[in-house]
């Protein structure tokens, strides 16, 4: 099952929406390095108030709309670490939370068996997205694959560092090599995966670093030329990123951390102060 599923995308950061005339740059940390990357805080000489507001999945946006985007928002089915976690409790806390048996925790079975679940959702619902962005960590991966690989087979698919979970003492949070991964899932562009090895994972987050990165992420997604966007991400990652924006989301939203395979739609919009 890791070989079919997307088609390549070569798309990156190319291609940057007609809206954005003018960007500042900020900078992301990567290991040792900073990244630099375009930021939509500004568009027009203006800058930007991004808002996220809860949408039903089978919304559907007006073509006119160019400072909207439909976003799905997905977490990872059940990983390896969290059957551990649930099972061998005691274990998982006393060895196996940063043992090298969880690093880059894959599906369980019943992971797999949930992103099907995933899957007939998107179809009941009728969702269509133009770009799919997922973690670069297998779990994410492949639940991209499980899920949104099957009903959107042709849709491209893109791997970002901008939305993979906090890095903290789980070594569930690493990532596999670049190559390695590249190799297992072909069908997904890691053109934006710039380290072979994970030189982020040195570098530990706090739930405002979190946030600080959605924003960027959210930036990012806005400055995409799609309107109609899955993400697969992670718990953590996806709860902060509804802080970052809760003024204008229902509690519910953001209170709780999201299911395995739970899908949550959001409407990103902008204005310009």
């Amino acid at each position: 099952m890791l070989g079919k599923g997307f088609p390549t995308s070569r798309v990156a950061l190319k291609g940057v929406s007609a809206i954005v005339s003018t960007a500042r740059r900020r900078t992301f940390r990567v290991g040792p390095m900073a990244v630099p990357i375009r930021s939509m805080a500004i568009a027009n000489g203006k800058p930007l108030n991004v808002q996220l507001f809860p949408a039903h999945p089978s919304m559907h946006l007006h073509p006119s709309d160019e400072k909207s985007k439909l976003v799905h928002f997905v977490r990872h089915a059940e990983g390896l670490h969290n059957a551990a976690h649930r099972d061998r409790e005691e274990e998982f806390w006393k060895t196996l939370f940063n043992s090298d048996e969880m690093w880059d925790a894959p599906l369980t079975k019943e992971g797999e068996a949930q992103c099907a679940g995933l899957e007939e959702v998107i179809l009941s619902e009728g969702i269509d997205v133009d770009l799919i962005v997922v973690s670069p960590l297998t779990r994410t991966l492949q639940t991209a694959q499980l899920s949104f690989g099957k009903t959107h087979p042709k849709t491209p698919a893109i791997a970002h560092e901008l939305c993979r979970e906090r890095i903290a003492v789980y070594t569930s949070e690493g990532r596999t090599d670049t190559s390695v991964v590249a190799q297992r899932f072909p069908q997904v562009d890691f053109s934006l995966v710039t380290n072979e090895k994970d030189t982020m994972f040195q570098h530990k987050e706090k739930d405002e670093d979190v946030g600080a990165r959605a924003k960027l992420f959210v930036e990012w997604l806005m400055a995409r030329p799609e309107s109609r966007i899955a993400v697969v991400s992670h718990s953590v990652f996806l709860q902060q990123l509804y802080l970052a924006y809760q003024e204008t989301l229902p509690h519910e939203f953001y209170s709780e951390r999201q299911d395995f395979a739970g899908l949550k739609t959001a409407l990103l919009c902008y204005e310009q102060d």
